[in-house]
């Protein structure tokens, strides 16, 4: 299997939770569900990157927004929390296709393709002006010893994306899904949103 060419070095990183980042590190899903935090610059999500790090994030994650079966990955999340300002970024995303969801019936089709509860999806995607979802299907590379960075004021805050403070480098990345298997999931997926 080739795999695809990389970035060699990329400051973008997407922050997202914890358990989330695992979910799609151990390939429980490939999608990113996102509405947009309440300190987004254009008062909504942009899609600013197609590339870009996964930034672990600990706030807000809770049970009530996750199925049953993502609790132990919550509860696992929250144990290997970092205990001080330093934070392992281990991941890196090249995003294949972003879908706009304006019709809250079609929520019930990507059930079954993540970890977050029916309620949270719903809360999602009434937060705001807009009644909308994004949802980004992300190839996930791992990188061959994560990059540790300090956590600094700058990156705090509910905002989607933040500019690191350094180029860090994607070498070595390997995905954790073949393309084939990738594919074959976002087929599926996305064959349910095609209209007929």
């Amino acid at each position: 299997m080739k795999t695809p060419s990389m970035k060699t070095e990329n400051n973008i990183a997407f922050k997202e939770w914890a358990t989330v980042v695992n979910a799609l590190a151990e390939r429980k899903q490939i999608l990113i569900l996102r509405k947009g935090g309440i300190q987004e610059e254009s008062g909504e999500f942009q899609m600013e990157c197609g590339e870009f790090f996964l930034f672990p994030t600990y706030e807000h994650q809770n049970r009530a927004d996750l199925k049953s079966e993502a609790h132990a990955d919550l509860e696992l999340a929250i144990r290997t929390k970092p205990t001080s300002d330093l934070l392992p970024i281990q991941y890196y995303v090249k995003t294949e296709s972003v879908i706009q969801i304006a019709d809250e019936t079609e929520l019930e089709r990507l059930r079954s393709y993540h970890i977050w509860s029916d309620e949270a999806v719903k809360k999602r995607f009434h937060y705001g002006r807009q009644k909308e979802l994004f949802v980004i299907a992300c190839r996930i590379f791992k990188l061959p010893s994560p990059h540790v960075i300090k956590v600094t004021p700058e990156y705090a805050g509910c905002k989607s994306w933040v500019g690191l403070k350094e180029n860090l480098s994607t070498q070595g990345a390997k995905p954790v899904l073949s393309e084939v298997a990738f594919q074959n999931q976002w087929a599926l997926i996305s064959s349910s949103f095609v209209k007929s």
